[in-house]
């Protein structure tokens, strides 16, 4: 457990490097219980992120795992009427843009990888690929024991 969260932690942070961001993090579905939650973060300022547990489909993690397609925020601002689980790492980390894509793993989608800055940002495309990219290493160097929980391989 102790290499997963080391090469994780590292991994992500790198990704905040090249990526110019402020926050990245790591989500999948709960083994235990049908949730996703953030399991590993860098530059998280409050580890919030702990604590959230969501149904499938909600929250950013959830639309990107049920679409299976990237996610691009630019300009974040939460109004009182919207939905608090429908952008719960957003309010939970104060990010204003983020760009969330899939992990998949043998042609399942097993979690999302999300990068993040606590101002309005633009990103290029080549850092939406960037993320993807990290995502699909991500995939391929993560392996989902039988209890859906990961392992570095």
């Amino acid at each position: 457990m102790e290499s997963l969260q080391g090469g994780l932690q590292a991994s992500l942070d790198e990704l905040r490097r090249l990526t110019n961001t402020e926050f990245a993090a790591l989500a999948w579905m709960d083994p235990k219980e049908p949730l996703i939650r953030w399991k590993h973060a860098s530059g998280s300022r409050n580890g919030r992120y702990k604590r959230i547990a969501l149904p499938p489909g909600k929250g950013e993690a959830g639309q990107v795992m049920r679409s299976g397609r990237p996610l691009v925020i630019t300009s974040f601002s939460p109004r009182s009427v919207d939905d608090p689980w429908q952008y719960p790492i957003l309010l939970a980390e104060n990010l204003k843009a983020i760009v969330c894509v899939p992990v998949i793993a043998k042609e399942h989608i097993r979690g999302v990888l999300l990068v993040g800055c606590r101002h309005p940002r633009d990103f290029p495309p080549e850092v939406v690929e960037l993320v993807g990219h990290m995502a699909e290493q991500l995939g391929t160097l993560l392996r989902w024991r039988g209890d859906g929980d990961a392992a570095i391989r």
